[in-house]
């Protein structure tokens, strides 16, 4: 029987790259800007900061007429890990790069450069107005559900973002986003692609697996000193430690703050005077009414009601008004004077439950208002709505204090004043944090103990921009929010090479492991070059001292639904019959050799649901496959012309192994 939530096998990618790659995959590409997603793909026509395109070492890529600067491919790499960052603290640019992340980075530049000039070419563009409903839009620039001009302008300069910039983006997303939809809307997947691979799913295969450890070669003699050293030269980058960073923080105390805050009772009397309805101190009164043009009409309404027949049954047989049409629900006098005026709302509040004014005519027409029920004002008027007055005054007032602190300091960053004269003026406790990765790792044996909550920090002083003397941050959602901190960068250290002399014994373990696997590669292509010729693969691996295979047997369904799927077993899944492969394991722990022997077809006539489970897996990777390739038919379409040594030379840079290393 086939699971409900089955889901056909799918490629498997190590975890960094694949966390790496969600944030390229999409098109357009969505980059993290503070607590928002905005569509933000760099054009490469200039450097996303404001300089110049084309500068000095070449462009590693041309778009049709437009070419994509190192720097503005180093620029967006660097923007993509910063806000990848944001979910995953431990990510370095470092590492995304040792996995091909900034060729990933370029090519998605790339293709959405390709699709805006395929777009000018079909005459779509995007109106001013368009835009500025993109920014409307942005829940981050939103206060009480509105757009906020200050707020939008705050978070730019906070991200360094200008409005130009921004708005360009997001056109850019929104042209891409009128070619691809529709080519994504329109994906199919008819029966006879989906046969084929649901048929393959059940397909099994009987093989030989051989798992030889490293240890199955001896130890070769000892290295020279000349030795260590070329393979350390040759490996440097394994041996670079990352960016590290430290920085001085002090929390904004909250609770300091709140204890110098005070509700007086001439606050207290002045919300209430301001909020009586809300708090009983006004006479209420659930009212219905009708309105109509005619005062004899109106006044036949008062007589019938005063007859004894139920309003809303008067209001329907003489008005056509529903229920709905007359229910006002609960007024107060002056609510109810706003909305009509002065005499319909003194008519309305001089009757008692159960009555009905006398006509009364406003500019609307005559009004016949009835009385549901009343409720009178509290006599305990202030005395009973005290606490929450006072509660709710109290926070508020916190709130304005906290927010008149954060922007004190932040003025006084702006005049030029120092980290620690404001630490000082506000009665701040620093805190300093030694040189750190950005995944918390001190790298000389010392230990750090974040304050609760304060280790939040580390993405944003990973975040930070050296150029500034200090900053205002604030910790983030969950237990960190609406909690503030001052920040200030120290010393960055960037990827720096360990000392040979530091790790010489880390450096001799590795040589030795990789010269042993060297010995034993030459053993394993022995093996294949035999099996090629015919030989059984017991008998090569016997012939060549390495251990015996064992059985393996299987379908991929058996598989399908692992989150993790070992190499091997997925190698064997695609050997072709008779053909002997070698995988080499993780870490340089050995090899796996392995042979298909035989391969069964699989009869989709046993499990029927499988063909129906495939399609609607297909059907969900169809449209990001059409629009991949649409995007790719807009490069053939405007040319494309890549430089892959300025893509090498970028990726070195990023690696530590450049001039000038990404920060």
């Amino acid at each position: 029987m086939i699971p409900a939530d089955f889901r056909p096998p799918v490629c498997k990618r190590t975890p960094m790259l694949l966390f790496f790659r969600k944030w390229l995959t999409s098109w357009p590409v969505l980059v993290l800007l503070s607590l928002v997603l905005i569509a933000f793909v760099v054009t490469g026509v200039k450097d996303p900061f404001g300089g110049p395109a084309g500068v000095a070492g070449g462009d590693v890529a041309k778009v049709g007429k437009s070419g994509i600067s190192e720097a503005a491919l180093l620029s967006q790499f660097d923007r993509t890990i910063k806000s990848a960052r944001a979910q995953n603290p431990t990510l370095t640019a470092q590492a995304a790069a040792q996995e091909g992340g900034v060729g990933q980075v370029l090519e998605q530049m790339i293709g959405s450069t390709a699709l805006e000039q395929y777009a000018a070419q079909l005459g779509i563009s995007i109106s001013d107005r368009a835009v500025d409903g993109q920014i409307a839009d942005i829940e981050a620039f939103r206060v009480n559900g509105k757009f906020d001009q200050a707020t939008f302008k705050r978070i730019l300069a906070e991200q360094r973002i200008s409005e130009r910039e921004l708005r360009t983006d997001l056109h850019g997303g929104l042209i891409r986003r009128q070619l691809l939809v529709p080519v994504a809307a329109a994906a199919q997947v008819p029966r006879g692609m989906a046969e084929p691979y649901a048929a393959l799913l059940l397909e099994r295969r009987e093989g030989q697996i051989a798992m030889l450890p490293v240890s199955v070669v001896p130890a070769p003699a000892a290295p020279t000193d000349a030795q260590i050293k070329a393979f350390y030269e040759a490996n440097k980058t394994r041996y670079t430690l990352p960016e590290r960073r430290s920085f001085r923080y002090a929390m904004i105390d909250r609770e300091a703050i709140a204890a110098g805050v005070s509700v007086s009772d001439s606050d207290i009397n002045k919300y209430y005077e301001a909020n009586r309805e809300k708090f009983g101190g006004v006479e209420t009164r659930r009212l219905a009414q009708v309105v109509v043009d005619d005062e004899a009409k109106a006044k036949a309404i008062v007589a019938a009601v005063r007859a004894g027949a139920p309003f809303a049954r008067v209001a329907a047989d003489k008005g056509g008004f529903s229920a709905t049409d007359i229910a006002l629900g609960v007024q107060s006098k002056a609510k109810f004077a706003n909305a009509t005026n002065a005499a319909v709302a003194n008519a309305a509040f001089g009757i008692p439950v159960g009555a009905v004014t006398d006509p009364v005519k406003s500019d609307f027409g005559w009004h016949v208002v009835a009385v549901e029920a009343i409720t009178p004002v509290n006599p305990n008027g202030v005395a009973a709505a005290k606490d929450e007055i006072t509660a709710t005054l109290r926070r508020e007032k916190i709130e304005t204090a906290l927010a008149d602190t954060v922007a004190q300091i932040e003025d006084g960053f702006s005049s030029g004043a120092s980290f620690a004269e404001l630490a000082k003026k506000f009665n701040l406790t620093v805190v300093a944090v030694p040189p750190m990765t950005a995944d918390g790792r001190t790298m000389d044996n010392t230990s750090f103990i974040f304050a609760p909550g304060a280790e939040a920090l580390l993405p944003k002083a990973f975040n930070a921009d050296p150029a500034d003397a200090g900053s205002v941050v604030e910790l983030g959602e969950g237990a960190g929010k609406g909690q503030y901190a001052v920040l200030e960068l120290g010393t960055i250290v960037p990827p720096t090479p360990a000392a040979l002399d530091k790790i010489r014994p880390a450096v001799v373990a590795a040589w030795e492991a990789e010269t042993r696997m060297k010995t034993l590669k030459t053993k394993v292509d022995a093996v294949l070059a035999a099996v090629a010729k015919g030989s059984t693969l017991g008998a090569a691996l016997a012939a060549n001292n390495l251990p015996a295979p064992q059985p393996i047997a299987g379908r991929r369904i058996d598989v399908a639904q692992q989150a993790q799927v070992p190499p091997p077993v997925q190698m064997f899944l695609g050997l072709p019959k008779g053909v002997a492969k070698s995988l080499a394991a993780p870490n340089g722990a050995g090899y796996f050799v392995m042979k298909v022997d035989s391969i069964t077809p699989g009869d989709l006539a046993t499990v029927p649901q499988l063909l129906d489970a495939t399609r609607a897996q297909f059907a969900q990777l169809a449209p990001e496959e059409l629009s991949g390739a649409f995007a790719r038919a807009a490069e053939r379409e405007v040319g494309v012309k890549r430089n892959p040594a300025a893509l090498a030379a970028v990726t070195k840079r990023v690696l530590g192994e450049g001039n000038t290393p990404a920060q």
